[in-house]
């Protein structure tokens, strides 16, 4: 049975950022309402993908 040297990233403890005052906060980004024509072309784009995979589980039955 091998043991993993302890320098092995996967089990060394994170190491944790000091907190800053808020410096380092990112603004957050205004989200622009979605058209009803992006609304739309999302719908059809989600039906299509729906019926692929429908086709595939068929051909994939017999």
């Amino acid at each position: 049975m091998s043991v993993q040297p302890v320098e092995h990233g996967s089990i060394t403890p994170m190491q944790s950022r000091p907190m800053s005052s808020g410096t380092t906060k990112k603004p957050k980004k205004a989200s622009k309402k979605q058209s009803r024509a992006d609304a739309v072309r999302i719908a059809k784009a989600k039906i299509s993908r729906r019926g692929s995979l429908n086709k595939q589980r068929q051909a994939l039955k017999g």
